[in-house]
């Protein structure tokens, strides 16, 4: 959701304001467990890897 969409309507400025916080939070939020999940599949994958490797030895 978007800042703007609450920001015509007549809510005060302080709940508009917590408003833009709490979205920034949950992107941030969101960001970082994507940035997560992403490193965990390449370490996975690097260990998948490995193991391969060292079986076709």
């Amino acid at each position: 959701m978007d800042i703007s969409s609450v920001s015509g309507n007549t809510l005060p400025p302080e709940i508009q304001a917590q408003y833009a916080v709490k979205c920034i939070q949950m992107a941030r939020a969101t960001t970082e467990a994507v940035g997560s999940i992403i490193e965990d599949t390449v370490e996975f994958s690097k260990e998948a890897m490995e193991k391969y490797l060292s079986e076709l030895q």
